[in-house]
């Protein structure tokens, strides 16, 4: 505007008019030209008759980086240890002119947002990568109204657990039908035994999405499974989230068994027995007898075999197993890890749905028969009426 103006002579309301401005801008803008600052002036009133006094707000901050409190109980504070009476408004508005002056403490809050690691699929050899992931056998998409109908009548597990191999594409499968964090634990020890028992030597990378059932969002679960698999050779690295392309290999799988497995075969499965027996013939024909174009018309052990002559022959008759039992028998969990319903009861006294139990050693109401943490298997149960 100012080269404007000396290039029409200094015309006011010729510069006014071009660039849509009043006047007494521009003759503002001139003002500010001679003092040698174009910057912009505060907005500020000169006079602010009702602010709190600067020994006060000096108090303010000075009780807020000592207490730490937020404006209401700040205000309680003052009023009971200062003898100040300050309103939790104006405490806000005291904090947020002062932000500079705040000590800035540190957060109780531990974040996990960490990087994930470059996972290169096409230079690992067999068994350095292997996804991780849970599946729901119900899947309205694939399974008709009467096949997951048959399955509820026999009461049929819900949840697939698998993991496989990226380079040959080599699986493990199981079931359950709790999505806990107890028998995720027990997934990975049974993989990991099974990889090692049948001579896979090389450090295993397990990538997963964020499930609770795998850690999920808690940095605590996570570290301590880190630190368990660590001893065994193993580590784990999480996948973004929502992006399942990154377990792309298993999730491809998951497709497989729809259409080869439980849709052709859903309504054979009667029991957990059978369901155990259809998986098991499933598993040996996906890892023995079913050819894979994505390598090159190989089934996965022999592409296994390929790459790793040495490796066990056994390990092809993979053996699908149920966690739940196997989970709370696997050791002495505790606290979340613990599934009640799993938990061993007084022989000879069998759960009443439609009686409270009674220990009657302590007298404690239990959930289940025998079920009494104080006495464990040896609790006799007397049954009381609802």
């Amino acid at each position: 505007m100012l080269e404007y103006l000396k290039s029409n002579g200094g015309n006011i309301a010729d510069a006014s008019r071009v660039f849509g401005i009043n006047r007494p801008v521009i003759y503002d803008i001139l003002r500010k030209q001679k003092q040698g600052d174009l910057t912009d002036r505060s907005k500020a009133p000169h006079r602010r008759p009702r602010r709190t006094p600067p020994d006060v707000e000096d108090k303010v901050v000075q009780a807020k980086n000592k207490t730490r409190l937020g404006p209401l109980r700040l205000s309680i504070y003052l009023s009971k240890y200062e003898a100040l009476s300050v309103p939790p408004g104006t405490i806000r508005h005291i904090l947020r002119r002062n932000k500079s002056r705040l000590v800035r403490g540190p957060s109780s809050y531990r974040c996990r947002k960490e990087k994930r690691e470059f996972v290169d699929w096409y230079k690992a050899k067999p068994f350095e990568i292997v996804q991780v992931d849970l599946k729901h056998i119900r899947d309205q998409k694939a399974l008709s109204r009467e096949q997951i109908i048959h399955l509820d009548t026999y009461d049929i597990p819900n949840y697939q657990w698998s993991a496989l191999d990226v380079t040959s594409r080599f699986k493990l499968i199981g079931y359950s039908r709790e999505k806990s964090w107890t028998n995720g634990l027990c997934w990975y020890l049974w993989v990991i035994s099974w990889l090692r028992r049948h001579g896979v030597r090389a450090q295993i990378l397990f990538t997963v999405d964020n499930g609770e059932e795998f850690g999920g969002k808690s940095w605590v679960k996570v570290a301590e499974l880190r630190r368990l698999i660590s001893g065994f050779g193993c580590r784990l690295t999480q996948n973004h989230k929502g992006h399942c392309e990154e377990n792309a290999h298993l999730e491809r799988s998951h497709r497989t068994d729809d259409d080869e497995f439980y849709i052709p075969r859903a309504m054979a499965i009667t029991s957990e027995v059978a369901l155990l027996d259809e998986a098991l013939g499933y598993i040996y024909y996906y890892n023995n007898v079913r050819e894979h174009s994505s390598l090159a018309n190989q089934t996965p052990f022999d592409r296994l075999r390929s790459q790793l002559p040495d490796i066990d022959q056994a390990i092809r008759y993979v053996q699908p197993i149920l966690l739940d039992t196997a989970s709370v028998r696997l050791g002495p969990w505790s606290g979340y890890n613990v599934l009640t319903q799993n938990q061993p009861r007084c022989p000879g006294a069998p759960l009443d749905h439609g009686r409270t139990c009674v220990c009657i050693n302590c007298g404690r109401f239990l959930w289940s028969a025998g079920a009494c943490s104080r006495f464990g298997k040896a609790a006799a149960c007397r049954r009381t009426p609802n």
